[in-house]
């Protein structure tokens, strides 16, 4: 922060330096307006300056840059130290003019020798003057506010400094020029601004709009060309303060600016030509904003150098150096080239524009009077506050305009603001409607304001009721509001509002109070208001269909736990049918004396405590985490014969499985699978049918096929697995969904299949759950 108010401070200095030099050069400019004049300008040099009009006698009689003025009336042109070798030449002038001489006698050192001349004394016509003194002035000053502009945006942007130094310094050599050739109180600063301004230029055209890889690879470039600009101006002024000319220094001098002006308009149209995209768009602006200027002043300085007037190339020049800092600095913000990421304040930049209009008016209005006659300080009297005050009126005779004949300008932002806030408050439709005729009956006196809704299924049927249909394109581009068709009287508005190609409302307006005319402000914020009206129904519509699907999903939502919890018990009735229907053939045999062996007893614990954890997993509605241990397959075949042992009556299971084959699986889950498959082949083998199981060994783990010796499945096999699926008449349909379940949580696939007249579910497991000896699960 402190860097920062620093460089403010310099700023302020700088700025208000610049601003007391043109102060001081305006006032001596102002006592050279209609001031007599010889006919041609002198440099302090005394050499005969290519700026004038070709009108001028001086011009007319032959007299080019260099010639050199060696005496004038007798007067001798010499070099003394702290005198400029041009005093003599002023002194005679203003010598010649109180005595009322009407001549001047002088003589001249041009290319072809010596030559006398007499020069008549004639005013200073006021086009001459506005044209190189107040037009130089007004251009300087332009510049000026250009710099203060570029420092206050971006202080410490390096293209901002580069461009205030540049628009400074050449503010000060504008300052300077006219000054230089005639009362030369500013001569020092011109040289100095002479010697710098080709360097700055050097340095801003490597800086548009970014630096350039020559400068960014050696910033010291930059540093390097202003101290060789300070070296130069130095001599300049050394030079003069010995007594001695500058004409060979300012030589290079002119040679540098003609050069860098070149460079610099070369420089922005090769990086325009290699650019692409949004960089491409930034240097077109800048082309068009700065390089015609300078490729006018450079040929003008061009001309100079070889003694040609370039009087015609400054009736161009001119306009375009008071065009260049405002374009240059519209275009820079446009971009932001500076990086000062700024608001553009509205009215600050109203009030700016209306100072420029305001010193343009008092220009050209002390310009006429000059040019009628008039004298320039009664002029500037007359013009100045006639101008601010035309401004003042114009500024509150269009305000009263915009209140009385177009009151929707005045309400514009107000009205769009309010709407906006109160529909971002509503999501019922019908307060859309109501929010709009509020907005538009609070600024617009009018009978009668309705906003009708069309239904949705209407709007896309393309047509509301009693509403003509309204032909669109489903384009994002179209107007969404637009002029209805003439079916109300002619003082009546009719808007329709559209979203996305739907008509969604119509927006009808009634005769004005008094019989006033519509204005086209009042159409445009109507526009407005229905697109804001059409964004608020569709979000609205909207609205309305996610919070329908929200209730339709809750519902669902119920539905699905519902049908979980009878899904749930039902398989608990499934899976507890089995040890019921075995303990039940355990009391038979026990009330009738039979006694039980150990194998039943220990069966019947294991499915009391297989009962006992699924009473337990009740307590959670997610399924029951696996509890994987390896278990022999022949005993889990085992163990599902032994609790179908009252359904196989005196059949048995044709087991085929090796006695060394291991499963890692949930005992419980994996018998579960064996007693619903075998029981439902058991169903639909019959009485006489058979069933088995089958172990094989696969390159990919093994296959445990249930099969049986029935017709088939019957019923829609792609539906085999799903709840409630069954093709029996006293089924429950959820016994190979449990089963498919409990497949699929170990991880392993099943299939049916028909082949060699048996129906077969194949059971695939992987090969990290099989095992083939014991010796493996030791392992």
């Amino acid at each position: 922060m402190p860097a920062i108010a620093n460089r403010r401070w310099l700023l302020a200095a700088v700025v208000l330096a610049a601003l007391v030099l043109g102060g001081f050069g305006m006032r001596n400019a102002l006592r050279w307006y209609e001031r007599p004049f010889p006919g041609v300008l002198v440099d302090p040099d005394g050499v005969v300056s290519s700026i004038g009009l070709p009108s001028w006698e001086g011009f007319q009689k032959g007299l080019r840059f260099p010639d050199r003025i060696v005496e004038v009336n007798g007067w001798r042109l010499e070099s003394t130290t702290g005198r400029y070798r041009a005093s003599a030449w002023d002194a005679a002038v203003e010598q010649a003019a109180r005595e009322g001489r009407r001549t001047l006698h002088a003589r001249v050192e041009t290319r072809d020798g010596l030559r006398d001349v007499e020069l008549s004394l004639v005013p200073l016509d006021p086009l001459a003057w506005w044209f190189f003194a107040g037009g130089l002035m007004v251009v300087a000053s332009l510049h000026v506010g250009g710099a203060l502009v570029a420092m206050s945006a971006s202080p410490r942007g390096k293209l901002a400094r580069s461009f205030a130094t540049t628009a400074l310094l050449t503010a000060l050599f504008q300052f300077a020029l006219f000054d230089y050739h005639s009362s030369r109180a500013l001569v020092p600063f011109f040289h100095v601004a002479y010697a710098l301004v080709p360097m700055s230029v050097f340095i801003l055209a490597l800086r548009l709009p970014d630096d350039a890889p020559l400068i960014a690879r050696y910033p010291s470039c930059a540093r390097l060309a202003l101290g060789l600009g300070g070296l130069l101006a130095a001599g300049l002024l050394a030079s003069h303060a010995m007594g001695g000319t500058t004409v060979a220094l300012r030589g290079v001098c002119a040679t540098l600016v003609v050069t860098s002006f070149f460079f610099f308009s070369a420089t922005l149209i090769v990086r325009f030509a290699l650019a692409e995209g949004d960089r491409r768009r930034k240097l077109r602006a800048l082309l068009l904003a700065m390089a015609p200027p300078y490729l006018v002043i450079g040929s003008g300085f061009m001309l100079a150098m070889l003694g040609v007037s370039a009087s015609t190339l400054a009736w161009f020049a001119i306009p375009a150096l008071a065009l260049t800092p405002v374009s240059t600095v519209v275009a820079f913000i446009r971009h932001d080239l500076w990086g000062s990421r700024a608001l553009l304040s509205r009215p600050l930049t109203r009030v700016i524009l209306g100072g420029m209009m305001v010193a343009l008016t008092v220009i050209l209005c002390t310009a006429c009077a000059g040019y009628a006659g008039l004298p320039l300080l009664g002029a500037l009297k007359v013009a100045a506050p006639a101008a601010v005050v035309s401004a003042a009126l114009v500024v509150f005779a269009l305000g009263a305009g915009d209140r009385t004949l177009f009151p929707a300008r005045a309400e514009y932002k107000p009205t769009v603001e309010q709407l906006s806030e109160e529909l971002t408050l509503v999501t019922d439709p019908e307060e859309v409607a109501d929010a709009v005729e509020r907005t538009v009956a609070r600024w617009l006196p009018c009978e009668r304001v309705t906003f009708r809704r069309v239904a949705v299924e209407a709007a896309e049927a393309g047509a509301a009721p009693g509403q003509p249909r309204v032909e669109a394109e489903e384009s994002s581009g179209e107007r969404p509001i637009e002029r209805g068709q003439a079916e109300h009287d002619a003082g009546e508005l009719s808007l329709t509002v559209m979203f996305r190609g739907r008509l969604l409302g119509v927006l009808e307006v009634g005769r004005k109070r008094g019989g006033a005319l519509f204005t086209s402000e009042d159409l445009d914020l109507l526009r407005t208001i229905g697109n804001q009206a059409a964004l608020a129904l569709a979000h609205a519509h909207t609205y309305a269909e996610l919070e329908r699907r929200r209730r339709e999903q809750a519902a669902a939502w119920r539905d699905e736990r519902a049908a979980l919890i009878e899904t749930l018990a039902a398989e608990i009735t499934h899976e507890v049918r089995y040890p019921i229907n075995f303990f039940r053939s355990v009391f038979k045999r026990g009330s009738s004396g039979q006694r039980l062996d150990a194998e039943e007893v220990e069966i019947g614990c294991e499915e009391v405590e297989r009962l006992e954890r699924l009473v337990m997993g009740l307590r959670r509605v997610t399924h029951r985490k696996l509890d994987r241990r390896r278990l022999a397959v022949e005993e889990l075949v085992s163990r599902a014969e032994m609790l179908l042992r009252d359904q196989l009556g005196k059949r048995r299971v044709e087991a085929r499985v090796s006695a060394a084959a291991r499963l890692l699986c949930d005992p419980d889950q994996a018998t579960q699978v064996l007693v619903n498959l075998l029981s439902n082949g058991l169903d639909a083998a019959g009485d006489k049918g058979a069933i088995g199981v089958v172990w094989a060994p696969t390159k990919d783990g093994a296959e445990l096929v249930v099969w049986d010796s029935g017709p088939g499945i019957s019923g829609d096999p792609s539906r085999v697995f799903a709840p409630w699926y069954t093709t029996k008449p006293r089924g429950t349909g959820l016994g190979l969904a449990i089963t498919h379940r409990i497949v699929r949580a170990h991880g392993w696939s099943i299939n049916p299949e028909r082949r060699d007249g048996r129906t077969r579910f194949v059971i695939s497991i992987p090969a990290a759950d099989v095992s083939i000896t014991a010796e493996h699960e030791v392992a």
